[in-house]
């Protein structure tokens, strides 16, 4: 079995949420853009949905309010905690009821934590009954 990252999973997930909020926020004003929708692995035409103004807006909002919030240095220890925490919501969504260490410290980058915090928060995830330690060292059940 592939894993997101490389059949293209969240790609296809971001595309389906896209192509649905464009369909189902009934804007009555003329479009002025198109979102091409392409799916992985070989990003393939799947469809293009036009957009408003209005949703062009708040599409770009919602991006540049994304950036800035995940920039290394905004990021709070309670921040990078939900983001771990949505790491793993988003592995027991696909499906997968173990994690690596290597899964969660990929997000380092991004929340602006080390590689060692985010060791010592896995420690906190298992007291706290949400990652069950497993035979193989860095993996851990979901619960």
């Amino acid at each position: 079995m592939k894993s997101p990252e490389t059949d293209g999973g969240r790609a296809k997930v971001l595309a389906a949420a896209l192509r649905t909020w464009t369909t189902v926020d009934n804007d009555p004003e003329p479009p002025i853009a198109r979102l091409e929708i392409r799916y992985p692995p070989n990003w393939a035409f799947a469809s293009t949905n036009a957009i408003t103004a209005r949703q062009q807006a708040r599409l770009l909002a919602f991006l540049r309010d994304d950036l800035a919030e995940n920039r290394p240095g905004y990021s709070t220890p309670e921040r990078a905690a939900a983001i771990i925490h949505g790491l793993i919501t988003e592995h027991a969504a696909a499906g997968r009821t173990r994690i690596t260490t290597a899964d969660l410290a990929e997000a380092a980058p991004r929340i602006g934590r080390s590689r060692t915090w985010i060791a010592a928060h896995i420690t906190d995830l298992i007291d706290g009954g949400v990652l069950r330690e497993t035979r193989r060292p860095d993996t851990f059940h979901i619960n």
